[in-house]
């Protein structure tokens, strides 16, 4: 924890309800992205992002004095943490449902874990350079997709977490519960699966290993 989010998160447990908003904008950015990626892919255009970041605001104003209290983990993991717990109580509540059924409108085949891989599978191909990907992007996605649907989950989980999510090796390890030289290992497993894949079509595309 930096000091600088130290001291929003010391005014706040003293009262001071103007260090909220600074503390949030510190993680907006990632936790933003987060929903956007974990979010099932049936409930997009019932419900905005932005919309369940406004809900996942008011959950931590609620919680917020039990984790100034304990601070177990860093706030991001913690905001992470609830943002996953939101998100889960949204597909309870328009995907699960009865009266909210939106099943009744998923296209043929659909299923709700396909919608990380799709989304990883957009982030892969927004960080290739390559002069020759405007003339085969569409090309690029579906060998992207064909190769991340042949890793095995973790594989997945572990490029997911770095490049869509971008989150640190050791933020990643700590997610999984793993060291980070576990997880190390097991991002570039994945990475030089997937690489072969890329060096197929002359792609450059650098990976993550901070």
């Amino acid at each position: 924890m930096d000091a600088i989010e130290q001291d929003l998160i010391d005014r706040i447990s003293r009262g001071d309800q103007s260090a909220f908003g600074p503390l949030m904008d510190l993680h907006a950015g990632r936790i933003k992205r987060m929903i956007s990626v974990r979010m099932d892919s049936r409930l997009r255009g019932r419900i905005d992002d932005s919309d369940i970041f406004q809900e996942l605001q008011l959950d931590v104003i609620r919680r917020l004095p039990e984790y100034t209290e304990k601070r177990e983990t860093s706030f991001f993991e913690w905001l992470r943490f609830l943002g996953r717990q939101k998100l889960a109580e949204l597909s309870r509540r328009h995907v699960h449902t009865q009266s909210r059924d939106v099943r009744r409108e998923e296209r043929p085949g659909h299923h709700p874990d396909n919608d990380s891989s799709i989304a990883l599978a957009s982030f892969l191909v927004g960080e290739i350079t390559s002069p020759s990907l405007q003339a085969s992007r569409h090309e690029i996605r579906e060998r992207l997709d064909a190769a991340i649907a042949g890793l095995e989950d973790s594989d997945r989980e572990a490029l997911l977490l770095r490049h869509a999510e971008q989150l640190s090796a050791t933020e990643a390890a700590t997610e999984l519960g793993i060291l980070p030289n576990a997880f190390r290992q097991r991002y570039f497993r994945a990475l030089k699966r997937l690489k072969t894949v890329l060096l197929e079509q002359n792609l450059d595309w650098v990976s993550r290993d901070d």
